[in-house]
Order: C-alpha cells, then sequence, then structure tokens
C-alpha cells in the first residue's frame, strides 16, 4: 500500500523558478524518489525470486503506479496491480498469508505471501484477476 507515482503536494505551494534547469532538477528529483521506492520492491524480487526455484513476483497496491514505475517493475517480470480495493486488500494477507506494507522500507521476506497461480480473465469488458 505505497504510492510508486508521482503525488502533487497535499499542501498549497507555490514553486517559482527562474529557469527551466531548476524547475527540471525539482521534476528530476521527485521521480528519483519514487524510482528509489521501486528499486527496493526490485531487490527484494531479485531476492527471493531465482531461476533456481521458479517463483514469480506479483505486487497488489491500493494506490497508484505510475506508467514509469509499471515499466520498471514490467521489466523485472514483475506483475503490479494497482488501485484494489480496500476490501480486497484486507481479505488478501488472509489468502496468501503475507501481511500489508505501508512502507517499502519496512518491506522484508516474512511480508510475503504464497499463490500457486495468479491469472487475469476477461468478463465482459471488464478484467478480473484470481
Amino acid at each position: 500500500n505505497v504510492s510508486l507515482e508521482y503525488e502533487k503536494s497535499e499542501v498549497n505551494a507555490g514553486f517559482f523558478y527562474s529557469n527551466a534547469e531548476q524547475r527540471d532538477k525539482l521534476v528530476e528529483s521527485e521521480r528519483k524518489f519514487t524510482d528509489e521506492k521501486v528499486k527496493k520492491i526490485i531487490e527484494l524480487k531479485k531476492k527471493v525470486c531465482t531461476e533456481e526455484n521458479g517463483k514469480n513476483f506479483v505486487i497488489i497496491n491500493q494506490k497508484g503506479i505510475d506508467p514509469p514505475s509499471l515499466e520498471m517493475l514490467a521489466h523485472e517480470r514483475i506483475i503490479a496491480l494497482r488501485r484494489a480495493k480496500r476490501r480486497n486488500m484486507e481479505r488478501l494477507p488472509l489468502i496468501v498469508g503475507g501481511v500489508a506494507v505501508n512502507s517499502v522500507d519496512d518491506l522484508d521476506e516474512d511480508d510475503l505471501g504464497f499463490a500457486d497461480v495468479v491469472y487475469e480473465q476477461s468478463l465482459g469488458d471488464d478484467k478480473y484477476t484470481f
């Protein structure tokens, strides 16, 4: 349950730049902050999922995941589901045996759950993941 997308500040703040370079530095630092969170998830995946054990990694997040973060995760063969409903997020740990975490800093192997199969199925216009 970690936001993996750029978010606007909740405080009404105005930034005034004297040039475009200052603005680019701010945008770069915001992107770097989100990328660091994604890299911590990727590090854990590499630690847990090896070619020998054949395991895959799935992230289910109640908050959003922006396209650059989704791309980084997909490149590492991590399935990422975003904007899961709260009710489902409460049920998932009970089903797979994992623990819902609110920070990637606290992420550990002990927090992970296990499922034999994860698949997506289309029913009409909607897609469901089981």
